[in-house]
C-alpha cells in the first residue's frame, strides 16, 4: 500500500510538473493573429509587424489570417469561438468592438463578455481635408462655409457606419453644421472622387491623405487628435483652431477569447509592450503615420469603454444601420 501511495505521489508530482512546464513554454506552437478587415489595411499592417516582431522574440512561428467581412465582426467572431488557450487572438479595432455592437441587431459576439483585452498597439491620426477649389484654407472657414451652404458640402466616406463615415457626423454633431454623406467601398475609392471633385471634403486616415495632400491634389483643413502629426507637422490640431472635443484618433487593440488564463495574458501583454517599444516598430509604423501605444488589460478595457460611451449614443440619436 506504502509503494502505491508513493507511486501516486510520484505521477501527481510528475503531472504537476508537466502542467507548470507547460505554462512556462508558452507559447509552444503556432501562434495565430486574425485580422478582421481586408489585406493591406492598417490593422493588417500592424498585425504583420507584430506577427514577425512576436516570432522573433519567441521563437515561435506567428502567423496573420485575414477574415474580412462584415466591418470586422466574421473574424471577431472566429476568435470568440475558439479555445481560450491564448492560440489565437484578434488584431483590431473600433469597427469590430465599439461600432459594429451599436450598429447592428444581431451581433454574433458579445464584444465585452467574448473576449479579454490584451493591450493597445497603435494609435493613428484622422485628417479633415478637402478638394483645393473648395474656397476655405482653415477649419473655421469650412465650418462657416458649410453653415451657409446646408446640406451641399458632400463628404465621402470609406462606407456607412465605418470609422470614417462616423467621424463625420461626430463632427457634424459638434459643429453644428448640415453635411452630406457619401458612402463608398474603401478609403481608396473614397479619396479618389475627393481628388476629382465629385466630393468636397473627407475625414481620412493620415496615411490615406498624407500622399495627396503632399502633391497638393488635397488641401488638410486639420487633424483631430491632440497633437499635430509629424508626417504633417505644418497640418494644425482642430484644438489649435479652437474646435474643442474634436479628437478622434483611430486605434488598434489585441484581444483574446472570454476565459483565457490570466498567466497568459500577462506572457502576451509583456511580448506585445516589447515589441510596440521597439524602436524598428515605432520607425516603421511612424512612416505609415501610426504611434505605437502599447498599453496594460486594465487600461485597453476601459479605454475601449469610453469608445463606446461616445460612438454609442451618436449612432443610436443619428440612427445609422449598417449596409
Amino acid at each position: 500500500m506504502k509503494r502505491r501511495d508513493a507511486a501516486l505521489l510520484m505521477a501527481a508530482a510528475l503531472v504537476s510538473g508537466g502542467t507548470v512546464r507547460a505554462q512556462a513554454a508558452f507559447p509552444n506552437r503556432t501562434v495565430k493573429l486574425i485580422n478582421p478587415f481586408p489585406a493591406g489595411s492598417p490593422v493588417d499592417v500592424v498585425a504583420r509587424l507584430l506577427a514577425q516582431k512576436l516570432s522573433e522574440g519567441w521563437g515561435q512561428s506567428v502567423v496573420v489570417e485575414n477574415k474580412a467581412g462584415a466591418g470586422g465582426t466574421m473574424g471577431s467572431e472566429q476568435v470568440a469561438r475558439s479555445p481560450a488557450d491564448g492560440y489565437t487572438l484578434l488584431v483590431t479595432s473600433a469597427s469590430s468592438h465599439v461600432i459594429a455592437p451599436s450598429l447592428r441587431k444581431a451581433m454574433p459576439y458579445d464584444a465585452v463578455k467574448d473576449f479579454i483585452p490584451i493591450s493597445l498597439v497603435a494609435h493613428g491620426p484622422t485628417a479633415i481635408v478637402v478638394h483645393p477649389s473648395l474656397p476655405v484654407k482653415n477649419l473655421a472657414e469650412f465650418v462657416a462655409y458649410a453653415k451657409a451652404n446646408p446640406g451641399k458640402v458632400a463628404y465621402a466616406s470609406s462606407g456607412t457606419g465605418t470609422i470614417l463615415h462616423l467621424t463625420g457626423e461626430l463632427f457634424a454633431s459638434k459643429t453644428g453644421v448640415d453635411l452630406l454623406h457619401v458612402p463608398y467601398k474603401g478609403a481608396v475609392p473614397a479619396s479618389t472622387d475627393l481628388i476629382g471633385g465629385q466630393v468636397q471634403a473627407m475625414f481620412d486616415s493620415i496615411n490615406n491623405a498624407m500622399p495627396h495632400v503632399r502633391s497638393g491634389r488635397l488641401r488638410a483643413l486639420a487633424v483631430v487628435t491632440p497633437n499635430r502629426s509629424s508626417l504633417l507637422p505644418d497640418v494644425p490640431t482642430a484644438i489649435e483652431q479652437g474646435f474643442q472635443g474634436l479628437e478622434f484618433p483611430a486605434w488598434i487593440g489585441v484581444f483574446a477569447p472570454a476565459g483565457t488564463p490570466e498567466e497568459v495574458i500577462n506572457t502576451l501583454n509583456k511580448a506585445l509592450l516589447d515589441a510596440m517599444n521597439s524602436s524598428a516598430i515605432k520607425a516603421k509604423l511612424q512612416v505609415l503615420g501610426l504611434e505605437a501605444t502599447p498599453s496594460t488589460p486594465k487600461a485597453m478595457g476601459e479605454y475601449a469603454a469610453k469608445e463606446r460611451a461616445k460612438w454609442g449614443p451618436l449612432i443610436k440619436a443619428t440612427g445609422i444601420k449598417a449596409d
